[in-house]
């Protein structure tokens, strides 16, 4: 038991320190910045498609960009209007949308950076970390982006909003799935990336036995 403890105490404080790194870093405004950007560009015509009964653009707020500010407008009411101001002669059409924001860090970052850690951690080669953190980014990413989906079509759903009037049933369901989405599921989703990844048997002894710092 001994021989188990002082490894993973060991493991256990290098995590710290190298997830407690990664998180100052994403906090300089600039490195913030770039992060937002990079999730947000792909994700507004992902989000677009998915959502086709809405016009959306996602924006960068606050002081870290931690933000993701999601604007949209109903197209059906966008072209009523556009019709109406063709049949007037008005040149200038006020499209009248709103908006929500979706804490960034909470919905992506942090749990990128749990999973960036444990892979550097990881007892396998840097070609096989590499591939990992790639491949695990990527499917960590359509997870954050099917729970955002699942967020803005609950919010659509919203009679002041009133963009998609789902079916009630269906709308339920969306509701259960999207509230099991808690912070425990989310780390659970990493946890199993990472361990479809990168442990195979041979890692799991390297990772108990020299407390998982081979090859770091």
């Amino acid at each position: 038991m001994k021989v188990f403890i002082g490894p993973a105490l060991k493991y256990f404080a290098l995590f710290l320190l190298i997830y407690g790194i990664l998180t100052g870093i994403s906090m300089v405004p600039a490195v913030g910045e770039f992060c937002n950007r990079i999730y947000r560009k792909p994700t507004e015509p992902i989000l677009a498609a998915m959502l086709q009964k809405a016009y959306i653009q996602i924006k960068a707020d606050g002081d870290y960009y931690e933000i993701l500010r999601i604007e949209f407008a109903s197209k059906a009411q966008v072209q009523e209007q556009m019709a109406t101001a063709k049949r007037t002669g008005n040149a200038m059409v006020t499209i009248t949308g709103t908006q929500n924001e979706v804490n960034f860090q909470n919905l992506f970052t942090g749990f990128f950076l749990f999973l960036v850690t444990l892979v550097l951690l990881s007892p396998v080669g840097w070609k096989q970390k590499v591939k990992s953190l790639v491949i695990g980014t990527i499917l960590y990413y359509l997870f954050t982006v099917f729970k955002l989906y699942l967020v803005e079509l609950i919010f659509f759903n919203e009679p002041q909003i009133a963009i998609y009037q789902t079916n009630s049933i269906l709308l339920s369901i969306v509701k259960g799935i999207r509230y099991c989405m808690t912070l425990s599921i989310n780390v659970l989703v990493i946890l199993v990336i990472w361990a479809a990844l990168v442990l195979k048997k041979d890692n799991w002894k390297a990772l108990v036995g020299r407390g998982g710092m081979t090859n770091f």
